[in-house]
């Protein structure tokens, strides 16, 4: 099925630890999601933590978890639906943050003359 322009959109999720990452990969290849990038990603309170002694005292009112991974795709509205359903249905902990954002035009992917 030939995708066009207007159904594209940014698809951006960040899984934040290793054990909520692994059922995420599986739902974005179950619903047809493989052209993906994945970075390993550090919160804000982790690099308070780590990087800032200064503000030690606010640690303890930080999340312990420092590492996450950011997923960003572009990808289908179609796709996303079905991600969308994926999550629901995963353990409240494992469930991603994320953002979707329509795309005006792409470069370098199908179609993209």
């Amino acid at each position: 099925m030939a995708e066009s322009a207007a159904d594209r959109c940014l698809l951006i999720l960040i899984a934040r630890n290793e054990a909520s990452f692994d059922p995420l990969a599986t739902g974005l290849l179950d619903v047809g999601i493989t052209g993906a990038t994945v970075m390993d990603s550090k919160g804000l309170g982790a690099i308070v933590r780590e990087e800032m002694p200064m503000f030690a005292g606010l640690a303890a009112l930080l999340p312990q978890e420092t590492g996450s991974r950011m997923i960003v795709s572009i990808t289908t509205t179609e796709r996303v639906a079905a991600l969308r359903t994926f999550i629901a249905e995963m353990k409240p902990s494992h469930r991603p943050i994320g953002a979707v954002l329509p795309v005006s035009g792409t470069i370098g992917l199908p179609g993209d003359e």
